[in-house]
């Protein structure tokens, strides 16, 4: 008995303890489901974490980044090479050793004759006749040495760079444009999704509905049972179909997530609808005023203005001198074992101009220069064939969205009286029902009949949203 109560007691507590562990972790759970708040985004909302956080766009902007610095110091071309050096030098007997002999004699000589005249003997550390070793060494600091480069084609290369950060630029706009269309196609995308996961999940309750009323009418004797087996697996068969919408909604989510740049398993909750306001454009209009406001237009032109640049380039360094500058600077400030203030030091440079061609042999018609030039007169030709193209092509695709947005304008017009009627013929047979004068058959077909003008009008209100934002993004306007 005495074993029996302490078990119980060790039970007891053991319970005691689990129980104080569960309220923890369950504590901990509400706490970090607190901490994740649900993030809500409308349209506008998720274009600017898109803009902020998505890592495509960050290194668009690092390469933009990187043009605007190459065209801020373009000009850096023009700078001149400097170079400083100090030399020591050690002469032998063939070479200067008898110049220098020659200068410590004539100076000695100087002394001498001074001497006669009454001035006083100058004596200078190492200029002592017989002190060879100090005569052979020289001493040449600083030496400065400047060469400044100059062909005209390097003021080409500063065009160069301006009109490739603006080309930049473009390509930027263009990234950021796109990846603006796309997050509001998916934004509007999921609503649509969202959309057709609550008319499920309508379908869903309205089975069970059925199913529930079903089994009151065979309660009362009213429908045979029969009628209420065919109303549950109705009800049945139809909760598959709905946990997969929901797993395949969250799973877009998440990839919706991941391109705004959020963290992943970030809860959020769409906030709007898949509506628009109708517009009316021209479509002859549109392409007279804003075709050349088209990104990929611009962004050819510019690439036709480099190669452009490019020959020009080509052509100055070829048939145009370059000229250099040379300046050196090279003050002796020790020699024949004396040491010279940099005042007094003997300056052995040199100031030089030069006009030079690099190679004349470039300008031959069968060089590889003049050939490379050639290629770049087709790469021209072929540029601006291609741009004549685009704008074709722009222009028939602007014409085609316009008439997508008329005649999606008017399928909405048509399905929302379409889903009306549907809503009125859903609800007079479900009344039947109810009442026991219509069969569960005629239900169905007039719910499915529902459901499919509700996604209907929802499909048409959404082809309608892409087709204005394709345009808008043809035209890089703001249209609504």
């Amino acid at each position: 008995m005495k074993n029996t109560n302490v078990k119980t007691i060790a039970v007891f507590f053991m319970l005691a303890a689990a129980s104080v562990v569960f309220c923890q972790e369950s504590d901990a759970v509400n706490q970090d489901a607190a901490e994740k708040e649900k993030v809500v985004l409308t349209v506008d909302d998720a274009v600017a974490y898109a803009l902020e956080n998505n890592k495509s766009l960050k290194s668009a902007a690092i390469d933009l980044e990187m043009k605007k610095r190459a065209k801020m110091y373009s000009w850096n071309t023009f700078l001149p090479s400097l170079g400083v050096s100090a030399t020591a030098s050690r002469t032998t007997e063939n070479s200067t050793y008898d110049t220098i002999m020659s200068t410590v004699e004539l100076k000695t000589l100087e002394a001498k004759v001074n001497a006669l005249m009454g001035e006083p003997i100058k004596s200078s550390g190492g200029s002592i006749p017989g002190d060879e070793e100090k005569l052979h060494w020289a001493v040449i600091a600083p030496n400065i040495s400047a060469q400044w480069n100059f062909n005209l084609a390097m003021i080409e290369s500063i065009r160069a760079a301006k009109a490739s950060y603006e080309a930049g630029e473009i390509s930027w706009e263009q990234t950021a444009k796109e990846m603006e269309i796309n997050v509001k196609k998916m934004f509007y995308g999921l609503l649509l999704q969202e959309e057709s996961l609550n008319i499920q999940r309508d379908k869903l309750n309205n089975a069970k509905a059925r199913y529930e009323q079903a089994s009151i009418n065979y309660k009362n004797g009213l429908v045979p049972e029969l009628s209420v087996l065919n109303s549950q697996v109705n009800y049945e068969n139809q909760k598959p179909e709905v946990l997969s919408a929901e797993q395949s909604f969250k799973q877009q989510k998440d990839m919706f997530v991941f391109l705004l740049g959020l963290p992943f398993g970030t809860d959020i909750e769409l906030k709007g609808t898949v509506d628009s306001k109708f517009v009316e454009v021209n479509a002859d209009e549109l392409v007279s005023k804003y075709l050349e406001n088209n990104d990929e237009v611009r962004s050819l032109k510019k690439n036709i203005e480099l190669l452009n640049i490019s020959l020009n380039a080509s052509r100055f360094s070829t048939f145009t001198p370059s000229l250099s500058v040379n300046y050196g600077f090279q003050p002796i400030v020790y020699a024949g074992g004396e040491w010279n203030s940099l005042g007094d030091a003997t300056d052995n440079g040199s100031l030089s101009f030069t006009l030079v061609y690099s190679n004349l042999l470039d300008m031959l018609p069968f060089s590889a220069n003049m050939q490379k030039m050639k290629d770049t007169k087709q790469q021209i030709a072929q540029a601006e064939l291609g741009l004549e193209q685009l704008v074709q092509n722009t222009e028939i695709e602007i014409h085609t969205l316009v008439d997508n947005l008329y005649k999606c304008q008017a399928n909405i017009e048509a399905m929302m009286r379409n889903v009306e009627l549907a809503r009125k013929a859903y609800n007079s047979t479900l009344r039947a029902y109810n009442n026991g004068t219509q069969e569960l058959l005629e239900v169905r077909d007039s719910e499915n009949s529902l459901n499919q003008a509700r996604l209907g009008l929802m499909n048409e209100k959404f082809n309608y949203i892409s087709a204005l934002l394709d345009l808008e993004s043809k035209l890089n306007l703001n249209l609504h």
